[in-house]
């Protein structure tokens, strides 16, 4: 007790103390990160108005060129070397054409390489858009370098993207981010910039940018609260598990994220050295007043530490009650008497319980039932005789051990809901089958709730009676009546009952309808009566695997009044309850209308639905089988690449549905203009494919160009009146003796071949004859 009393007032002096000062810490929390998020939105602000004068400044740049000089690459270089402020603000400033490739560059003294700009996402954003952006951070093809590009496109006299000007900001040594770096916090705190994707811009670590923030390993619960929109301070540990206060703002201009992380240990270091002194100070303080407290209760409690002395004595079977007695007349006195009267009533009640205890003892005994009390800890405080009797379980040593101790997870488990249930206070009866110790049982089993006087459970009686016997007969009962549920005339399929021996036991009336057969005559036949010796050869090792237990679906082919259809057969085997087959469950259905869905559903996704002819898709699966064969059996075969010459006049100048119309046309005279074993095709907009599989020799493939080129030529009719159409036309030839000559190589030939007619006028054909 005494020992009790100082830790009290040691625990209460300490607890003030801490309270106080976690009150003072959380304040000065508030205060620090309010502090930061201020510094944090003014270091924000800055880099906004530093990314719109740059914007600004770029944006001024197709200004300064002379009138018609959009188109001339070399006013362009001219004018990025007479702007100094430019080449002050960014890395470096490159201009592109509209196919991506580099005219000019502000370091034209650079011995970097020119690069393509086809592919970046800035260049295609901004040539889609016809407006500057920020890109996403990348490494730099020139420099090699990170770096976050802003473009400027220069649009020529029709409003269309002559060039695109990209200016690069250097992320590791542009002073882009210095005065950032002059507001971290404290001496080891730091800021950075992300996107709000997570990919460094800026960051103390340079290896780091360009990389996600999170990939690294670890979690940051503060980072993730950034990527998902939140602006503010909070604190949170970082990956190496080290407290920080961070603090996240958002750009205005483009979607990066500015951070900053301020160490705790570094932040609250003062406070932290406060702490221990106030925790040191109480801590004395409360050891002296406990020291004086005990002295005092010391000399009080004398007497009651003898009562208690007596009353230990007594426990331990010593002594007689009559010791409790005193004849002090003070409160010591007053109990000393009062825990004689008790022990004396209690002897009395203890032997009144100990004679009901046997009674109910020898009834619970002698009932055929299990029968136990279970506490709320699932543990048994009472067991009969009957689990001995039935489960071969000693009831003694089931006392203290629970549910899953006795009888295993498996058990417990199988009953959990039940258990759960009478533990909520309800009253379960329940009748289930049940796998006790190795024997599969029947149980009837009734959980009535133990509960006290204000309604809390302490726990629950259980009775459970084994009726295996009769709910066996119940369950043959059920099988023969699920059988009669399975099996129905009603459905479009013929549903039939198979038992060990082959023979039918159950034929619905389909088989009438399919096979003119009666259902009353199919009992005991034989199945291979049924559906003749071949078909029963066919379906029996399937059959057989649906008797060893396994669900079986396959699809065969029968003939049905006269016509040949596709058949899906399910067998399903009636398993009893010791796991062995009794018979099997079959239902063959009609699939013949599926698979013909399923079939032209392949053909339409091969077709141009334009056009009528092939698409991509099958002239890629033709030219592969035509290149095979053309290498195992040595003839040449030609790919022909060709498209409407100045199809997009046609298109602009008529619209697109006359456009459509010279398609169709297109691809007709194309059709009419090969042989029957040639593949026509429309790969994307105007561009077509042929494959001419058995070309003897060039001059063949000459003149099968020729001939396309000469039917095109003819004038079409669009929209009432008569145009001249005109065909370019590439030819590739293939031998079949190489195999370097891929699909792609071979279509980049006839691509080539198409652009070289192309220069040549048009109106005509080139042959690239390389692979002969």
């Amino acid at each position: 007790m005494t020992a009790v009393v100082i830790l009290l007032v040691l625990a209460a002096t300490t607890i003030v103390t801490i309270l106080a000062l976690m009150l003072a810490e959380r304040d000065m929390k508030a205060v620090i990160g309010s502090q930061q998020y201020a510094v944090l939105s003014s270091a924000a602000a800055y880099v906004d108005e530093q990314l719109e004068t740059k914007r600004a400044l770029l944006s001024t740049l197709p200004e300064g060129l002379p009138p018609g000089a959009q188109s001339d690459p070399s006013a362009l270089q001219a004018l990025l070397l007479a702007r100094p402020a430019v080449s002050a603000e960014f890395y470096n400033v490159v201009a592109f054409d509209r196919k991506g490739r580099m005219v000019a560059t502000l370091r034209s003294d650079s011995k970097e390489p020119s690069v393509d700009a086809t592919g970046r996402p800035y260049f295609d954003q901004t040539i889609r858009q016809r407006k500057g952006l920020i890109s996403a951070p990348l490494m730099s093809r020139l420099s090699g370098r990170p770096i976050v590009v802003m473009t400027q496109p220069v649009l020529d006299q029709q409003g269309e993207v002559a060039y695109v000007i990209a200016a690069s900001i250097d992320l590791q040594q542009s002073d882009f981010f210095g005065p950032i770096n002059a507001l971290k916090p404290g001496k080891t705190g730091f800021m950075f910039i992300m996107t709000a994707g997570g990919i460094l811009i800026h960051h103390p670590t340079q290896e780091r940018l360009l990389h996600h923030i999170n990939e690294r390993p670890g979690h940051n619960r503060a980072t993730e609260m950034a990527l998902n929109g939140f602006e503010g301070w909070t604190e949170a540990r970082n990956k190496d598990g080290s407290e920080g206060i961070y603090s996240y703002k958002r750009l205005k201009t483009t979607s990066w994220i500015v951070a900053a992380r301020f160490p705790t240990d570094e932040a609250f270091a003062p406070l932290i050295e406060l702490r221990r002194q106030a925790i040191f100070a109480a801590s004395v303080f409360a050891a002296v007043a406990g020291l004086l407290a005990w002295l005092v209760i010391h000399r009080l409690l004398a007497p009651l530490q003898r009562l208690h002395s007596r009353v230990a004595t007594l426990r331990q079977g010593g002594g007689d009650i009559a010791s409790l007695r005193s004849m002090r007349k003070d409160e010591i006195g007053e109990l000393g008497e009062a825990f004689y009267q008790l022990t004396a009533e209690r002897a009395v009640t203890q032997d009144r319980v100990l004679a009901s205890e046997r009674r109910s003892r020898m009834i619970a005994d002698n009932m055929p039932a299990l029968v136990a009390y279970i506490d709320c800890d699932l543990r048994y405080r009472f067991t009969n005789e009957h689990y001995q009797q039935l489960l071969g379980v000693d009831p003694a040593a089931m006392l203290g051990k629970t549910i899953s101790e006795v009888f295993g997870a498996d058990v417990y488990a199988h009953w959990k809901d039940r258990i759960d249930a009478a533990l909520r206070g309800e009253r379960v009866h329940e009748e289930r089958d049940s796998l006790e110790m190795g024997r599969m049982l029947h149980l009837m089993v009734d959980l009535v709730p133990d509960m006290d006087a204000d309604g809390t459970v302490q726990g629950f009686y259980l009775m459970s009676m084994d009726i295996t016997e009769r709910r066996n007969a119940e369950l043959t009962q059920a099988a023969s009546e699920k059988r009669l549920r399975l099996i129905t005339d009603h459905l479009p399929a013929l549903v039939a009952y198979i038992d060990r021996e082959y023979l039918l036991r159950f034929g619905n009336a389909t088989f009438k309808h399919w096979m003119g057969l009666e259902p009353a005559s199919l009992v005991a036949r034989p199945l291979a009566d049924v559906m003749g010796a071949t078909a029963f050869a066919k379906t029996l090792p399937h059959l057989e695997q649906a008797f060893s237990g396994v669900h079986v679906s396959f699809e065969h082919r029968a003939r049905l009044h006269g016509d040949l259809r596709t058949l899906e057969t399910t067998f399903v085997p009636d398993q009893r309850a010791d796991g062995s087959v009794a018979g099997v469950y079959s239902l063959t259905r009609d699939m013949s209308h599926i698979k013909a869905v399923e079939q032209q559903l392949i053909e339409l996704a091969r077709i141009d639905p334009l056009t009528g002819i092939a698409n991509r898709r099958k002239f890629e699966e033709v030219l592969q089988q035509a290149m095979a064969r053309s290498q195992r059996l040595g003839r040449r075969m030609a790919l022909a690449y060709l498209d409407i010459d100045n199809f997009k006049t046609i298109n602009d100048s008529l619209g697109h549905g006359a456009g459509d119309e010279v398609l169709k046309e297109f691809a007709g005279r194309l059709t009419g203009a090969v042989r029957a074993v040639d593949l026509v095709a429309r790969l994307a907009g105007d561009e077509f494919i042929i494959v001419f599989e058995n070309v003897d020799e060039v001059g063949e493939a000459a003149q099968l160009a020729a001939k396309i080129v000469a039917t095109v030529r003819d004038p079409f009719t669009v929209a009432g009146a008569a145009m001249q159409v005109t065909t370019s036309v590439g030819l590739a030839l293939f031998d079949g003796g190489s195999d370097n000559d891929t699909q792609s190589g071979l279509i980049a030939r006839a691509d080539h071949a198409l652009y070289a007619a192309k220069r040549n006028g048009r109106d005509c054909y080139v042959v690239d004859a390389q692979a002969v």
